[in-house]
């Protein structure tokens, strides 16, 4: 009655706690169905964003080691204007292409036009002499979150503000009293004001990417200011845009504006650095750097060395969902690949401008399978199949794991019936031995005076059996009400314990016809243990080696010292346990099943605890087959060194 009782209450619970949420997580699932496409994609371009950004952050510490490495390997006597100087630095670095010297007046030196020219000097000084000498200003590159930053912050409070307004209208609607809100706007205004600038300008930076009405406002104050605006090398990558307003939506403006300064107005209050311009549609760098006599020194920096460098960057660039590439100021992939795929190297998944060092370069991330994202969406029309299946086989395994609790409760209950009779057998054993004994003694029907000593060693070796026996039963119930044992730990000779154990039980057991052995390797060997308890382990070993013999009777103890560890080995020549058996042997209530097995008695409980005891000193308990047939247990505890 009981049990029907629970089963059905079980069961409703398992109707609850599996089947209705599986239905209502059915019911989701069909619902984000639709919108499993634009989720994935979003989720996906804030991942591969956050990589491009790590990207630009490295390509932005690989150019300042290159203008660090220009600038180390430039020997400071270039001021002397010596030729052997500028010589020797193309020799010391790949990155010089051609070397240029320039007056404090900005007179071009070097190359020196009145000397033999190679073809690339003479092309640097078609192309830049008018530059260098401050006749011409070219485009100058700079972040508009930089330039705009305090208009950036301002549009971004009055957009919180709108936004607020709004809010507060809802709430005045509903009757809901605001005026606490005020003085947390209030607040957080004051706490902003405090923040540093590096904090407000990467604030600026995410309020610049994230909102459209802010950006459309700072690009049309500067275009009123007169700065010049620029579309970025990259496309839209739209898949759903129109042909008939493809020219609207494809260009994307750069982040990057352009104002016009000379040679000398760029260098003003600098010592050294890297310039960047456009010659004939090709983007070149010059480094630069300042003598204390007012020359400059510098070089064009060899751009395929630069392109090296910067591959060489790249962490990783193919994987199995994305490619990243750097994308030149005309939109061309510095890494080149075999790649089937007809790819438009202009339509990334995402990407980001590199910085004014390298105006229209790009940091890109294409899908390895541009159509990822539509399949995976399409995948996932295929959840409610899968919800089905799983919601059968969480009903089978929750069936099964009721019943497979049913059952453990049930063979649980067993075991304990079982157990109950097993002590009872396990504490009649010793009672009718000490019985026997000291009746015998009692009625003087021995009047051997050695084999009266042999009963009393028997009776004393009985006694600490069944106290034993007692010992077992008290630490399983404790074990079972979650009690934790208390040891009264102090440093014991472990030779001299083993030793005595040995001798108390050495007369029982050949009583018995054991052969028994003892060896030591050592002649004192200190551990910081409870010697009650560990007396009680020794003894269930003991005793499991006396049940489970056979034919031959025959305990061996030894007791080591291995590497800091204190060692007991206790063998016997029994029937051995077999290997499928040895990791449950330490389990409560397991017993090995077999012939021999089923007509000894036993608790389940000696190795258990056994365990238990060992685990509480710091130690272990181990088993292994005795070679020639048998069993070893190991007991192993630290060794306790005293502090002098």
């Amino acid at each position: 009655m009981m049990r029907a009782y629970l089963t059905r209450y079980l069961g409703l619970f398992f109707i609850a706690a599996v089947i209705v949420p599986s239905v209502i997580l059915s019911l989701m699932a069909v619902r984000a169905v639709n919108h499993e496409e634009a989720y994935l994609e979003k989720r996906l371009e804030k991942t591969l964003l956050e990589e491009v950004d790590h990207t630009v952050i490295l390509l932005k510490n690989i150019l300042n080691e290159i203008e660090k490495e220009l600038s180390l390997t430039l020997d400071s006597s270039f001021q002397n204007g010596a030729l052997s100087v500028f010589a020797q630095w193309k020799k010391s670095s790949s990155l010089v292409e051609v070397p240029f010297l320039l007056s404090k007046e900005k007179e071009v030196l070097l190359p020196n036009i009145n000397q033999s020219l190679t073809n690339d000097e003479l092309v640097f000084l078609e192309n830049n002499w008018e530059f260098f000498s401050d006749q011409k200003p070219i485009p100058v590159y700079e972040n508009i979150v930089d330039a705009y930053k305090d208009t950036i912050l301002v549009e971004s409070k009055k957009l919180k503000q709108k936004n607020r307004l709004a809010e507060k209208k809802k709430e005045v609607t509903l009757g809901y009293n605001y005026k606490d809100a005020d003085k947390n706007v209030s607040f957080s205004q004051a706490r902003y004001s405090s923040q540093s600038a590096n904090i407000e300008q990467q604030q600026a930076l995410n309020t610049f990417q994230e909102s459209e009405p802010v950006r459309k406002e700072v690009y049309k104050q500067a275009k009123g200011k007169g700065d010049v605006l620029s579309y970025r090398t990259v496309l839209l990558n739209d898949r759903n845009r129109v042909a008939d307003d493809m020219e609207q939506t494809e260009k994307l403006q750069s982040i990057l504006i352009a104002e016009e300064f000379k040679f000398s107005e760029i260098i003003k209050n600098k010592s050294e650095g890297i310039i960047p311009r456009f010659i004939e549609g090709k983007l070149r760098h010059f480094f630069w750097k300042k003598a204390e006599n007012g020359r400059i020194a510098g070089c064009i920096i060899n751009e395929e060395i630069l392109k090296e460098k910067i591959i060489n960057t790249l962490p990783n660039v193919i994987t199995r969902l994305r490619i990243l590439n750097i994308l030149d100021e005309n939109g061309n992939p510095l890494v080149r690949f075999d790649d089937k795929t007809d790819r438009d190297w202009k339509r990334p998944f995402v990407s980001r401008e590199i910085g004014e060092v390298l105006p229209r370069w790009e940091a890109a991330i294409f899908l390895s399978n541009p159509d990822h994202i539509r399949s995976r969406a399409h995948f996932t029309s295929m959840i409610m199949s899968i919800l089905i299946f799983i919601l059968f086989v969480s009903i089978l395994a929750g069936g099964f794991l009721v019943l497979s609790s049913m059952y453990g409760e049930m063979k649980l209950a067993k075991q304990k019936t079982t157990f109950v009779a097993n002590v009872s057998h396990e504490l009649k054993t010793p009672i009718t031995s000490i019985h026997m004994f000291a009746e015998m003694l009692k009625e003087k029907r021995q009047p051997d005076v050695k084999k009266q000593q042999q009963y009393l060693d028997i009776i004393v070796s009985e006694t600490e059996r069944l106290a034993r026996l007692i010992n077992n039963v008290l630490d399983f119930s404790r074990m079972g009400q979650k009690k934790k044992n208390i040891y009264s730990k102090r440093t014991v000779d472990l030779v001299e314990l083993v030793k005595d154990i040995i001798e108390t039980q050495k007369v029982r057991l050949e009583h018995n016809g054991f052969d028994v052995h003892f060896y030591v390797s050592c002649q004192e060997l200190p551990v910081f243990i409870d010697a009650e308890s560990i007396k009680q382990a020794l003894l269930n070993l003991l005793s499991n080696a006396e049940k489970y013999s056979d034919n031959i009777k025959k305990i061996e103890t030894e007791v080591l010292c291995e590497e800091g560890l204190a060692v007991v080995n206790i063998k016997d020549r029994g029937i051995g346990i077999n290997p499928s058996s040895s990791k449950k042997i330490f389990q409560q209530f397991y017993r090995t099943d077999n012939s021999l097995t089923s007509r000894v008695r036993g608790t389940g409980l000696g190795l258990t605890i056994v365990q238990r005891i060992a685990q509480a000193h710091k130690g272990e308990i181990l088993y292994f087959p005795h070679e020639g047939g048998g069993s070893i247990f190991q007991l192993r505890l630290p060794v306790h060194r005293s502090e002098k």
